[in-house]
């Protein structure tokens, strides 16, 4: 037979092993939504798109790509960003060298 008290002893630890497992399910959900949240900001941090030259960033229709083919957004207010930009392009040929010349 058990007492009144070693009965509440035993309320107590069991409320306070179910608060604890109501934490830990608390967490591992909030840790769920932050991840998505997360998640959700990467994939709209690059769906935004900034020009290649002077980094403003451009709305649909207000910029061009690259025309040697990178792919890097350009201003089309400012034609100097189009001409910038092409003198650093990967794609862009180089000027050949006098070795490249004789072979």
């Amino acid at each position: 037979m058990t007492s009144h008290v070693d009965e509440q002893v035993q309320a107590r630890i069991a409320a306070a092993r179910a608060k604890t497992q109501q934490q830990r399910e608390d967490r591992e959900e909030f840790a769920e939504r932050r991840a998505a949240g997360l998640e959700a900001r990467k994939h709209a941090k690059l769906r935004r798109v900034y020009c290649g030259q002077c980094a403003r960033p451009q709305r649909r229709g207000t910029f061009q790509r690259c025309p040697l083919g990178c792919g890097t957004a350009l201003c089309r207010k400012r034609a100097s960003c189009g001409n910038d930009h092409l003198n650093q392009c990967p794609n862009r040929r180089g000027v050949p060298t006098t070795e490249q010349e004789q072979s």
